[in-house]
């Protein structure tokens, strides 16, 4: 190893107890604390069954989101993307909220005759018990609690070597611990598979008990991951400054992560065209209502939003080279795709619960987001207090490749 690659790794080493966790703290505790005043309020003001309908979106967008950032460092390391080893770290670090989507979970439970219209009806005899009180919650945490769990063995492995390295001072093997990582970042992407399209059909298609797609699960876990995408963008440019690595956060490292954004945000665009043309040419009443309801009539400003902030402006904005390049651009259209798929959660829930009523989206929706944000902060300055945010080893073949 040169003396010029022995100083980097020391200044990576350095860099990766640097991250601005205190920051993070503390701004997550004002927004959690802001957004559960109003989400109390909500509840005192009788405003109930709008409360509730905003902490289902943003428990759905939330834990998606999440999820999809673990699920990024994993696909990395299956695809072997040499070029992420400076931001892995900031995608794993979101593992941290999985376990507080557990205590949250809470309030699905507590909500669900507010949310849940089966929870009312007779049993449906052609779905026998799946839509049970017991049965249905019981199951969905399981799901939770496995995703977490799996979530956390693929990032504690990834962690150990670079956790060796602080401690010790010696410079950890690029291919320490390899073979393990990749079994369990390769479990853990299938299990994503299955389990995001049943958290999909049973938390968001079960609301409207009669609607019925195939394809939504993965539109959904699809969905969650292009957030991921795009949230990955914004932490790592939000962080880069004070942790001391935004000389070496390349443009050609900021480029490659722009591409996953953009063909991420076609292949949504893909997905719902798919969804749509087949429901359009089957033109059955259990299908089409769903859809048309969201395009037509008072819910169709959110429908347009959806689909000009997911897919057109930012297939517009990020489809040359230098926006991607350029971080102001890079973070305007990641931010637009983020607020894209929230809208899209809000526009899949809220129709389906709230008895035919319009759109509302005011102090309610943002404060309640305030929350699920706040927390989301909280426990990523969490992880950010006690791993290193950095990969010594991960971060420097990077930077070796680039040079090459």
């Amino acid at each position: 190893m040169s003396a010029t690659a022995t100083a980097s790794r020391a200044d990576l080493a350095r860099s990766a107890r640097q991250f601005p966790a205190r920051t993070f703290t503390l701004l997550g505790g004002v927004l959690a604390i802001a957004g559960g005043a109003v989400f109390l309020w909500l509840l005192a003001a009788g405003e109930r069954a709008r409360a509730w309908q905003s902490w289902h979106v943003n428990f759905m967008f939330w834990i998606g989101l999440a999820q999809g950032l673990v699920i990024v460092a994993a696909t990395q390391k299956l695809a072997k993307g040499h070029w992420a080893g400076l931001m892995i770290r900031f995608a794993e670090a979101a593992v941290a909220f999985l376990f507080v989507a557990l205590l949250l979970f809470a309030g699905e439970f507590v909500a669900r005759a507010a949310l849940f219209g089966w929870v009312h009806a007779p049993q449906r005899t052609e779905v026998g018990p799946w839509f049970t009180t017991p049965f249905f919650f019981v199951r969905t945490w399981l799901i939770l609690a496995l995703m977490a769990w799996l979530s956390w063995r693929f990032v504690r492995a990834d962690l150990a070597p670079d956790i060796g390295e602080l401690a010790s001072g010696r410079p950890a093997e690029r291919l320490e611990g390899r073979d393990g990582i990749m079994r369990d970042a390769a479990v853990l992407v299938v299990a994503y598979a299955f389990a995001y399209s049943l958290l999909g059909f049973d938390l968001v298609m079960s609301l409207n008990h009669r609607w019925v797609s195939n394809l939504y699960g993965a539109f959904y876990f699809m969905g969650s991951f292009l957030a991921a995408l795009a949230g990955l963008a914004v932490l790592t440019l939000a962080v880069r400054r004070a942790m001391g690595i935004a000389s070496v956060v390349s443009e050609s490292q900021l480029h490659d992560l722009g591409k996953l954004v953009f063909g991420f945000t076609v292949f949504w665009g893909y997905l719902l065209w798919a969804q749509f043309l087949v429901i359009w040419y089957g033109n059955i009443p259990e299908e089409t209502y769903f859809i048309f309801y969201r395009l037509w009539g008072p819910w169709r400003p959110i429908g347009a939003a959806v689909f000009i902030l997911v897919f057109v402006a930012p297939f517009i904005g990020l489809l040359g080279v230098k926006p991607k390049k350029y971080p102001p651009t890079f973070v305007l259209f990641s931010l637009v795709s983020l607020v894209g798929i929230w809208l899209e959660r809000y526009l899949e829930v809220v129709p389906s619960i709230n008895g035919g009523a319009g759109p509302a989206v005011g102090l309610p929706e943002i404060g309640v987001t305030l929350l699920f944000g706040g927390l989301f902060l909280l426990s990523y300055g969490w992880f950010g207090a006690r791993y290193p945010m950095v990969s010594p080893r991960l971060a420097a073949d990077t930077l070796e490749r680039e040079q090459h």
